[in-house]
């Protein structure tokens, strides 16, 4: 716990340090307001010091203070503030660990409580709330503590052995092709996106990944703002029970079968656990994410993967148009990105191959053709885009995929191909293609060999 500071002695002691040391000073008025300060005259004599600054790049005397301020009774107050501050014996060098903490402590506090009445005015202004959020965002962030990032030469021994050591922070998606592709899986702070056609298999592509992610103990949170809760839930079903999606609910004996095989996956020691959390289409925001995260992180659950489904029908935070723009998707994906950071979890979203890139096959798709593109090809860290590629196509139940960016482990301009089954919506990778032969015995779905154009039977 913060140990108690009287803020007079507090205020006292900032002013008085910040007209001796420019470090200081330059520091605390990049981050205090004016009226972080519960005394007017510290505000007013904290802000001559930082016009001062801004102006001549040095600390003005106590007199050209006092002679900058027109009003006489100002300036008297002024007079008697320096009057305290001198009589104080406090060497800031002695003892600037505790100023700096205090300080920074004093930073924290101050900022809470502005935004928090300034919040007051919002609302009874009737303004956008959204400015309470941004408010009370920026007054958690207030700190004089500055990251300065990674230092290549001095990190060196520290930053390889976290490298060495860190498997636990990539989440495999558990496709064996994919994640070589991606060495060994999905890092925290990463944004992922798989663009296809309407129907060409992307949200079934989260939904697989993220069941086989649980079987291996990871939690996951999906955010779908296209199907329901329960609608999703059953493609999960399906795939856990390898039975037809279709049949599974009405035929009873099927129905005994699914709850028993349910049953099983649930008793799994190493199973983890999956969220599904349905928004209105168009309607919500990464900041509804943001909110709904926060509530499963205070009741002791943390993410190790994050789905949203999927970006081009999610509104921007700031959004006050009914027509989604190139910004909007932009925007979307930067704070989506930025959700990765936050919540130290891998993001993985979807987007829409545009109508013209929905007559092209997969060797002529890239970025141009993505809904969003400009947007998408900039702020993601891994693009695959899903489709067919005629040359590639053994079986009709094929999905292929392409990999157009990635940050994650090159390979960029890589095609390879998912074997799917459409009765339980499992999807198999190239190593698995034996498992996809067995798994037709459960779900009764065929695997018909693709009908080759261009070449004459033989």
């Amino acid at each position: 716990m913060t140990s108690y500071v009287d803020p007079k002695y507090m205020e006292q002691c900032i002013i008085k340090s910040a007209l001796v040391d420019k470090t200081y000073a330059i520091t605390i008025t990049e981050k205090f307001k004016k009226d972080y300060f519960d005394n007017d005259v510290t505000g007013t004599i904290f802000w001559k010091i930082k016009e001062h600054i801004n102006e001549f790049n040095t600390l003005p005397d106590q007199e050209i203070i006092v002679n900058s301020i027109k009003k006489d009774e100002e300036k008297e107050s002024v007079n008697d503030f320096f009057d305290q501050i001198n009589s104080i014996d406090f060497d800031h060098n002695k003892n600037y660990d505790w100023l700096f903490e205090k300080t920074n402590d004093y930073l924290k506090d101050r900022a809470l409580k502005y935004a928090i009445m300034q919040s007051i005015d919002v609302i009874e202004n009737k303004e956008d709330n959204l400015k309470i959020k941004n408010l009370v965002e920026e007054a958690l962030c207030a700190d004089l503590k500055v990251n300065l990032g990674l230092n290549y030469f001095d990190d060196l021994g520290p930053r390889l052995n976290r490298i060495f050591n860190a498997t636990d922070l990539k989440i495999p998606t558990y496709f064996p092709m994919i994640d070589d592709i991606i060495e060994g899986g999905l890092p925290a702070y990463t944004l992922s996106v798989w663009a296809a056609v309407t129907h060409g298999g992307k949200s079934l592509l989260m939904a697989n990944m993220l069941a086989r992610q649980a079987l291996k103990g990871n939690t996951g949170v999906l955010f779908t703002m296209e199907m329901s809760e329960d609608a999703f839930a059953q493609r999960f079903d399906s795939i856990y029970s390898y039975l037809d999606i279709n049949k599974m609910y009405i035929n009873s004996r099927l129905k005994k079968q699914l709850i028993q095989k349910l049953k099983e996956v649930k008793k799994q020691e190493t199973r983890g656990d999956i969220y599904i959390k349905e928004f209105p289409t168009g309607k919500a925001t990464v900041n509804d994410l943001r909110i709904y995260l926060r509530e499963l992180t205070l009741r002791g659950i943390h993410p190790s993967v994050i789905y949203a489904d999927y970006i081009t029908i999610m509104a921007a935070s700031n959004k006050n148009k009914n027509r989604q723009t190139y910004e909007d998707i932009t925007e979307i994906v930067r704070e989506l990105r930025a959700l990765s950071l936050e919540f130290k979890a891998p993001v993985v979203s979807v987007c829409q191959i545009n109508r013209e890139g929905g007559f092209l096959n997969l060797q002529e798709l890239d970025f141009n053709y993505i809904a969003g593109s400009i947007g998408i090809a900039q702020d993601s860290d891994f693009v695959g885009i899903l489709g067919h590629d005629p040359d590639k196509l053994n079986y009709q139940s094929e999905i292929h995929y392409k990999i157009v960016k990635n940050r994650l482990g090159g390979r960029v301009g890589t095609v390879g191909k998912l074997f799917l089954d459409t009765r339980n919506l499992k999807l198999y990778d190239e190593t698995e293609f034996d498992q996809w032969i067995q798994g037709a015995k459960i779900s009764g779905d065929e695997r018909k060999p693709a009908e080759k154009k261009g070449k004459e039977n033989g």
